[in-house]
């Protein structure tokens, strides 16, 4: 649990880092719904909650962070002693629903101060772990991170490879990317990250992800083949103009307007402007690929 060597002392609340603050706020806000829920007898929706809680904010997000802060001996005990405070919150949250687990689980956390979970106190709402501005930026982490992982699998980048971005920050977001510059390095596999002003051109062979107001370039010239790509993109695009032309031919049929539900025709032109939508998009990105 990496929490070997951990006091059984509070966390310090003058030494905790975005990550730190996001996580404490995401589990305040969780007590405060699954108490009003379990008041007004909604279990299933408890059980849902605690189910995105636990397996999503905590395991899969703030257990990889963590991981990276264990490495910094200034964050090393509080990390630990915020990771085994969420854990204890967590399983008391879920002992109602799960009991005979969480106690197991719970029975191995260490310098524990209740000797076993159904003596203690079932999680509520606290003041002092409130952090709505860092839960906010944290999601703009989050975001980018998502964006990054997205084009590797768009353009087939192999999770194993190292990519440089560019980040073209809203003025407001600015601080926030260059205080969570290790969490998408660590995170995203991101070698370099640079700054540039937010309507500074695209440079052409580069993809391009919007995270919230501000632009992540990736250029890519270095990571994949910019002829097979554009091979492949052409592919996409002549299957994407034969469907549209089919449902064009529909359109312009009398007939098929005429006897269709207009909930069909209506359907059709909504996925010929989709598709066109798509062409736009493919076209600029061939485009961009050629010298």
């Amino acid at each position: 649990m990496n929490l070997e060597g951990v006091d059984d002392k509070p966390i310090d609340s003058t030494n905790l880092t975005i990550a730190d603050k996001w996580i404490l706020d995401k589990l305040n806000k969780t007590a405060k719904e699954i108490n009003e829920n379990i008041k007004n007898y909604r279990i299933g929706e408890t059980a849902h909650i605690l189910y995105d809680f636990f397996w999503n904010s905590y395991c899969d997000w703030y257990v990889e962070i963590a991981k990276i802060q264990l490495q910094d001996e200034k964050l090393k005990l509080n990390t630990q002693r915020v990771l085994k405070y969420v854990l204890d919150m967590a399983l008391r949250l879920l002992h109602p629903i799960m009991p005979h687990i969480t106690e197991k689980v719970y029975s191995l956390i260490p310098n524990k101060k209740f000797e076993a979970i159904m003596l203690a106190n079932y999680p509520v709402f606290e003041e002092k772990f409130e952090f709505p501005q860092e839960s906010k930026e944290m999601e703009l982490v989050f975001e980018t991170i998502k964006s990054l992982r997205n084009v590797r699998q768009s353009f087939n980048i192999p999770p194993s490879t190292s990519v440089n971005i560019e980040i073209r920050p809203e003025k407001s977001e600015k601080t926030t990317f260059e205080a969570v510059i290790p969490l998408i390095k660590r995170l995203a596999r991101v070698e370099e990250i640079s700054f540039a002003d937010e309507t500074s051109p695209v440079p052409k062979k580069s993809a391009t992800a919007v995270v919230s107001a501000s632009k992540i370039i990736i250029p890519l010239e270095d990571l994949i083949d910019i002829n097979a790509e554009i091979a492949r993109q052409q592919k996409k695009l002549d299957k994407l103009l034969n469907e549209k032309k089919s449902l064009l031919g529909r359109l312009g049929n009398p007939k098929f307007v005429e006897s269709a539900p207009k909930e069909v025709v209506d359907e059709t032109q909504a996925k010929v402007d989709e598709i066109s939508l798509q062409q736009e998009i493919i076209e600029k990105l061939i485009d961009s690929f050629k010298d």
